[in-house]
């Protein structure tokens, strides 16, 4: 019964005090909502200018799992297109000659989401990507040419429309 007590006295602290909060602090958030809303808003048409201002960009990403990258760095990098761009993504550092702001929400919007290394090209102002991941490490895993892993590379930006 004592404990009963305690719960109904609880409840009706956490009513009195919680009301009142509720509308005290309902305008800011509010406000807030409605600021986050626009700088959404600004923040996708900013993106979308940028994806055009990069029309035909191609980027293969890759990270640091497996010590995948060394073998990447010295791999495939030096064999990559001279149209095709990398970045390294080192934890959650973002090593990318672009605008940091705009390759991160490329990034964490893929929606092929099935590992590093990725391939993403922008093409009629939309980022396109593709996984390499399980590729890759079976690549890696049984020491093919890493000619063929390049060949593969390009066939798949080209397969991105």
């Amino acid at each position: 019964m004592k404990e009963r007590l305690k719960e109904i006295a609880v409840i009706i602290f956490l009513f009195i005090i919680g009301i009142p909060l509720s509308i005290l602090f309902l305008p800011f958030i509010i406000l807030f909502l409605i600021f986050d809303f626009f700088q959404r808003k600004r923040f996708k048409k900013r993106y979308i200018n940028y994806l055009s201002s990069i029309e035909g960009k191609k980027f293969f990403c890759y990270n640091t799992r497996k010590n995948g990258h060394h073998y990447i760095e010295k791999n495939v990098i030096p064999k990559l297109a001279d149209d095709i761009e990398y970045i390294f993504m080192e934890g959650k550092n973002l090593k990318s000659a672009y605008a940091r702001e705009y390759i991160s929400h490329m990034l964490f919007a893929i929606s092929d989401r099935k590992g590093f290394p990725y391939l993403i090209k922008i093409n009629n102002g939309k980022a396109l990507d593709k996984s390499l991941n399980s590729q890759f490490y079976n690549f890696k895993s049984q020491n093919k040419n890493s000619d063929d892993l390049i060949i593969l590379i390009n066939d798949n930006f080209n397969k991105l429309k």
